[in-house]
Parts: C-alpha cells; structure tokens; sequence
C-alpha cells in the first residue's frame, strides 16, 4: 500500500472512531475523557494502531479500568471500519493508551507553581 492511501486510510478511519465514540459509545467516562491521538495503519493494512489520549485534569480517573473498556470496544471499532470503508481486509484494531497530554497538563502546573512561588517571593 502506498503512504498516500494510507494516510487518506488514515484520515478517514480517524474521523469513523471518533464520530463513534461521540454518537454511540454509552459508557460516559470513555465519552467525555478519551480522545483519539494517532491513527496508525500497518503497511499491509492488517492492523491499526489506536492511541488514544484520556484527559484527565482531576487525576480521579482509574486509567486501567479506560484501557479495559476500551479493549472491549475493539470488535466494535472493526465493525463499524468494516461497515463505512471498502478495503479487503478490515484491520484488526489494537488499542494503546498515551499520556503525554496528561505530562504537559502536569509540566504546566509545576511551571504555574513556580511562577506563583517566585512572584511571592519579588
């Protein structure tokens, strides 16, 4: 497959997941936490890589119990992929979990903290 259909494969099963997960996901904390990070393709089409990002600002949300239902929610993906694309073979999703949104929201209240501390100090 060239980098060209892939990238538009890309693109478009990006935009299938996340249309699912804002219209007919019912689980809410998967609703309103999980966004898609990168939509990632295998050469030969047969897998896809989803990494999702769980903006949590709160640190209240068990990431294991997010990664679990999201798992479950793999045949479901492949179903609705398999239903909106006409490919040869529908990719076989594995799900995969990012947290360097939740690194920068932590970086950025450490700095915030720090300028607070020195302004207080001047």
């Amino acid at each position: 497959m060239n980098d060209r259909r892939k990238k538009g494969l890309e693109k478009e099963i990006s935009r299938i997941i996340g249309m699912t997960l804002l219209t007919e996901i019912k689980n809410e904390k998967i609703k309103n936490l999980v966004t898609i990070h990168k939509v990632e393709l295998t050469k030969d089409g047969r897998y896809l890589d989803l990494t999702f990002s769980i903006l949590d600002l709160k640190n209240n949300v068990n990431r294991e119990k997010i990664a679990e239902d999201l798992n479950k929610l793999k045949g479901f993906f492949r179903k609705k992929i398999g239903s909106q694309l006409t490919v040869r073979f529908v990719p076989e999703v594995r799900i995969h979990l990012d947290d360097s949104v939740e690194y920068g929201v932590k970086i950025a209240s450490i700095l915030s903290e720090i300028k607070k501390e020195n302004s207080d100090t001047e």
